[in-house]
């Protein structure tokens, strides 16, 4: 019996010993974030009736529209890379038959990002469960965004 203890203690360590994420640990990033909080310049952009989040794995970055029903409404897909404070998304990815930046590589544009481009985003506050980051257009404008990491 003590045996058996043993044994099974020793697959529980291999077991949890095993466990990480696909790719590797990517730090704080990794996982689902909800948006909770959008201003453009400074005054609050109004949410509607859809969820955004933006999620991370790997150097791959995805962004879902999802309705109150748990439809999705969009989705893009991206690469990311994180230099410091900066997080650059890039949305300029193509296929066999889709275009680069078009269709669901296309940047969000419910996130006011750029089209066709690699966005720079300021990281101003990052820890496991809350994120701000901080995006300037072409255009000059200030798009400041609050996440809460949700899993």
């Amino acid at each position: 019996m003590k045996r058996f203890i043993y044994l099974l203690a020793a697959a529980a360590a291999l077991i949890a010993g095993g466990c990480t994420h696909n790719d590797g640990d990517i730090g704080p990033l990794f996982g689902s974030w909800l948006v909770e909080d959008m201003t453009l310049d400074g005054e609050r952009v109004a949410a509607g009736e859809e969820h955004g989040y933006v999620q991370f794995q790997g150097a791959v970055v995805m962004c879902k529209l999802i309705d109150d029903r748990h439809s999705l409404l969009f989705y893009s897909v991206g690469s990311y890379e994180r230099e410091g404070d900066a997080l650059l998304l890039n949305f300029t990815h193509s296929d066999n038959t889709t275009a680069p930046g078009e269709l669901q590589y296309s940047a969000p544009q419910w996130l006011l990002l750029t089209p066709n481009a690699v966005n720079r985003m300021e990281i101003l506050a990052l820890d496991n469960k809350k994120m701000k980051l901080k995006h300037i257009t072409p255009d000059g404008y200030i798009v400041e965004y609050s996440f809460r990491k949700t899993h």
